[in-house]
Formats: structure tokens, sequence, C-alpha cells
């Protein structure tokens, strides 16, 4: 019987929130920051990096090259610029996975 309790119990928290308005115009959970609309300083850093490694090598670095050339410990520190410059239309990815800067969207090669 207590599973079924709590059964109940958990269906009339779910109706409970369901009642509630979307989370839109509230306050966020602390701790929780909104998307920036534009580059960080970082984000720049990691890509005039990017640019200098392909004008010396002609092809972009890899995470664990960016990872090491700003003297980061964890991979996803670097991941994690490099996804804001794709989000910002810096760099995008090929159909293989691998990075390269973006193109105009207009269909210009």
């Amino acid at each position: 019987m207590a599973v079924s309790n709590f059964m109940q119990e958990a269906n009339a928290i779910a109706a409970s929130l369901r009642s509630q308005p979307p989370l839109r115009g509230r306050a966020k959970a602390p701790g929780l920051r909104s998307a920036a609309t534009e580059p960080t300083a970082r984000n720049l850093d990691v890509l005039a990096y990017a640019r200098d490694f392909f004008a010396e090598n002609d092809q972009l670095p890899t995470i664990k090259c960016i990872r090491e050339h700003f003297g980061w410990t964890s991979d996803n520190a670097a991941d994690a610029h490099v996804q804001a410059l794709i989000r910002h239309g810096k760099l995008e990815r090929n159909v293989l996975g691998k990075l390269r800067f973006a193109r105009e969207k207009d269909g210009a090669q």
C-alpha cells in the first residue's frame, strides 16, 4: 500500500506544478545564467587562437590543443568556449563533425 500512497502523492505534486504559470518572466534559480548575446572576451581569445593555428597548420585546433594552449585542466572548459562560438555563428561543424569557420548564410561559398 505504501507504493500506492507514494504514487498518489507524486501525482498530487505534479498536478500542483502543472497549475503554476510557466517560468517565463519569473526569476531564475540561483546559479543559472542567461545565454550571452555576444561572444565573451575569452571566446574571442579562443577564436583568435583558432585563426592563428589555422594559419600555421591549415586546420583548426582540436579541443585538446585549445585546452593546452590556455592552460585549462579540463577539456570541458575548451569545449564550452567552442560551443559558445558555434552558438554565436563564428564556428560550425561539417558533416563529419570537424570544426570549421562559419560560412555565409546567404548561400555564398
